[in-house]
């Protein structure tokens, strides 16, 4: 199931978009969430809580803040869902392809329109998906690129994930968690608690993985030389 969030603070378009919206995903049969927001500050304080939506359809002219700085938001976080600008003006059109919006819908939209743009959000969300894994983090299933991984570390019961800005801890066995990531092919479990992204190391020491990142993770000498056979493997 997508979620989809909806901001615009005059309550006609607000309930325009949702109507729209909930034609579009029962034609296409489309399981979906979709939260309302007409204060933006509200979408706002959700994401800074770590709340996540996989498109999201924004105002752009909205009192406090407006959806391109939410849009930017966004972004800065390395959030990579669509984006369908939603306003009564052509000026930030520009502004738009710079925050690397799916669409620009002009006040009135027609129903072809806003199709053509949630088509065009759908598309997104498939390539994403084609590098991307679901886990449950924090009771929210979450899409995480498996491109942005750096690696995987146990404790315990759960995985803490490494990524190239956050670090995220989910319930879920190592052994679970290789063989959502082993189709990728740039994955290689380490010993018992470790799985490593190839793409991400910068050398292997006698006794540690050495990121671009900079992080030295310390391991085994029984596992190195595993790691070191697989990594030249790998770009050789």
């Amino acid at each position: 199931m997508i979620k989809i969030a909806i901001c615009d603070d005059e309550r006609k378009f607000l309930d325009a978009a949702e109507e729209m919206l909930k034609q579009y995903l029962n034609n296409n049969a489309i399981p979906a969430q979709t939260e309302l927001f007409c204060i933006p500050m509200e979408l706002i304080d959700a994401i800074e809580e770590g709340t996540r939506y996989d498109i999201y359809l924004l105002d752009i002219y909205m009192p406090g803040i407006s959806g391109m700085s939410i849009a930017t938001e966004l972004r800065s976080r390395d959030i990579k869902s669509p984006i369908i600008f939603l306003t009564s003006s052509t000026d930030h059109a520009l502004e738009a392809f710079g925050v690397n919006a799916t669409h620009y819908l002009l006040k009135p939209y027609t129903k072809d329109n806003f199709y053509v743009g949630m088509d065009k959000a759908m598309q997104s969300i498939a390539s994403h998906q084609a590098d991307s894994i679901v886990l449950k983090v924090d009771n929210e299933y979450r899409n995480i690129l498996a491109s942005k991984i750096c690696y995987c570390e146990s404790e315990d019961k759960y995985q803490r994930i490494y990524c190239e800005r956050e670090n995220i801890l989910v319930r879920i066995t190592a052994t679970e968690l290789y063989q959502q990531l082993a189709p990728f092919g740039c994955f290689y479990r380490c010993g018992r608690s470790h799985i490593i992204n190839f793409n991400h190391i910068s050398k292997v020491t006698a006794n540690s993985a050495v990121f671009k990142n900079g992080i030295q993770l310390p391991l085994p000498r029984s596992a190195v030389s595993g790691l070191r056979s697989a990594f030249f493997d790998y770009f050789g």
